[in-house]
């Protein structure tokens, strides 16, 4: 005798169950396609993505003991950036946030600025969002840059159709807890962030951080 007909009940109750559920799947599925449909029509969008938990800092070479190990790079000679006042509006809202918990203000670089302003770019003309871009990693970025680091961290934001995107993507990174670790990371000295704009309007902002 199967055990269908030993349990006639359950059985009912496991094919509703199951019925109920891809129900529930199926609206879950069409909610997300209509909310993203809806954020494609004008709505305003804000993201960020975690921030490395850990600055990229030199591997150890022995217990207790880190080694800077410098790749010697070669870089065209360009002229200073000179920052917009949004990026030195961002930049000063940083150091608020660190004034707040008694940290030392961070010192503005045009090296920083040169590199962070680059990669803000690249996302706005080639449409992605991520610390990893066709240039490579975040490491990787700062030798082609010739950026001299002992401890190394980035922030990025993107956001559209808000008034202020500078203090939403402040905001939102002290709001995140990976983020929040760079900007009120005691060992970092020297920062800037660099902004743009893609042609449909979208914000993207890189800060970079740095301990020479």
């Amino acid at each position: 005798m199967s055990q269908y007909k030993l349990f006639p009940q359950l059985a009912r109750r496991s094919a509703s169950l199951l019925f109920v559920c891809s129900l529930s799947f199926i609206f879950l599925v069409a909610t997300a396609a209509q909310s993203f449909g809806q954020s494609q029509q004008g709505r305003p969008v804000a993201r960020l993505i975690t921030a490395t938990s850990e600055p990229y800092e030199p591997q150890p070479m022995q217990a207790n003991h880190r080694v800077v190990t410098r790749q010697p790079v070669v870089v065209a000679s360009s002229a200073p950036v000179a920052a917009s006042s949004l990026e030195r509006r961002a930049f000063d809202a940083v150091n608020a946030e660190r004034a707040r918990y008694g940290l030392a203000p961070l010192v503005w670089d045009a090296d920083l600025l040169r590199m962070a302003r680059l990669h803000s770019e690249k996302m706005a003309r080639l449409n992605f969002f991520d610390h990893e871009g066709p240039d490579g990693d975040l490491p990787a970025r700062a030798r082609q840059s010739g950026v001299r680091w002992r401890s190394l961290a980035e922030n990025i934001a993107l956001n559209q159709g808000y008034s202020d995107p500078v203090a939403l993507a402040v905001e939102q990174w002290m709001h995140s807890a990976g983020h929040r670790d760079n900007i009120l990371r005691r060992i970092f000295t020297h920062s800037a962030i660099g902004i743009a704009r893609s042609s449909d309007g979208k914000i993207y902002l890189t800060q970079v951080f740095i301990m020479r």
